[in-house]
Formats: C-alpha cells, sequence, structure tokens
C-alpha cells in the first residue's frame, strides 16, 4: 500500500478535446504521473501536486486534491461496493479514497477462544476491499465511519484488530 496525493481537473466546459491533451502533455514534462482516470490525476507528493496547480493555473483550470491509496494487486475489491470508494484505472492500478475509508487489520490474536473465522465473515460484509498478508492478518478496506464497528467485532469475537491506515483529509498545500 502506498499513499499518493490526487488532483481532480475541473475543465472549462467550453474547449474542444485536444485542450485536455495539451494539459496532460504539459503535465508530463514537469512531474510523473504514477496514473490517471479521466481527470483525475495521480502523482506521489503534495510538491507535484502543487506544481500541476500552478502549471493548469494558465489554462483557467480549477484543482481539486485528494489523497487516495493505492493497494498491490493482490487485493481483492468487494464488488457490490468498490466503486463507491474506490477506482481501477485502465493500466491495472486500484485506488482507494482515503477521504471515504480506512484499512484495518484482524487476526486471531492471543485469546485460544477467539473466534476468527466468525469475525471475519461478519467483519468481510462491511469490506471494500480485502487482502490475507502472510502472516495470516487479513487487511480489510472498509468506510472510515465503520473502522471503530469492525473494532467491536474484533472484540466480540476475541480477535485483534489494529487501525493500519486511518482516513486522511486531502494534503494541503
Amino acid at each position: 500500500m502506498k499513499i499518493v496525493c490526487s488532483l481532480e481537473l475541473h475543465l472549462p466546459e467550453d474547449k474542444l478535446p485536444g485542450y485536455y491533451a495539451q494539459i496532460i502533455k504539459g503535465i508530463a514534462d514537469i512531474v510523473t504521473l504514477l496514473d490517471r482516470h479521466k481527470t483525475l490525476l495521480f502523482v506521489n507528493t503534495p510538491e507535484e501536486c502543487e506544481a500541476i496547480i500552478r502549471f493548469v493555473a494558465k489554462y483557467k483550470v480549477d484543482c481539486e486534491r485528494g489523497t487516495w491509496l493505492q493497494l498491490e494487486e493482490a487485493w481483492e475489491p468487494n464488488d457490490r461496493m468498490f466503486a463507491d470508494y474506490g477506482l481501477q484505472t485502465r493500466e491495472g492500478n486500484t485506488f482507494v479514497d482515503l477521504g471515504l475509508a480506512a484499512v484495518v487489520a484482524l487476526s486471531a490474536g492471543e485469546d485460544p477462544s477467539s473466534e476468527y473465522v466468525q469475525a471475519l465473515e461478519q467483519a468481510e460484509e462491511h469490506a471494500i476491499a480485502s487482502l490475507t498478508q502472510e502472516d495470516g492478518r487479513r487487511l480489510l478496506a472498509v468506510d472510515r465511519h465503520q473502522a471503530e464497528l469492525i473494532a467491536g467485532i474484533a472484540r466480540a469475537y476475541r480477535c485483534a484488530y489494529e487501525l493500519i491506515q486511518p482516513a486522511a483529509a486531502p494534503f494541503a498545500l
């Protein structure tokens, strides 16, 4: 998992299709884009976002900042709800919006009476995406408001819970 910055470009409506391509080419000359999805651009740092904002100001393009989590290929999106919290680009990269989601971990823990399978079954109903790690922990991307619910499920079933990546505000510049 990797935290990345995003900029949503709000393009003027009265421009020809080549206008956007010209802007993207100019952006690619000043920063390295990790990926893009329509008018949403992904970059590594807030400084790269700032450089893009300065560049597109010449074209009278407004921008909206975001903070996203780039997921590894092994993550399994929940088709039922993933599109409300994340996206997959044409390049095959998967991103989750950290303004909306958090990542938690569940594991059996130390308690011999742990009911890990039952806890996991209940917790996964709320998962946006999930990943089983080599150490047996299950990572779950969940709605940021449901992280505490997952913690409660873990307590009820005597399992271990950890907040891996809290929800985040957009990068401030």
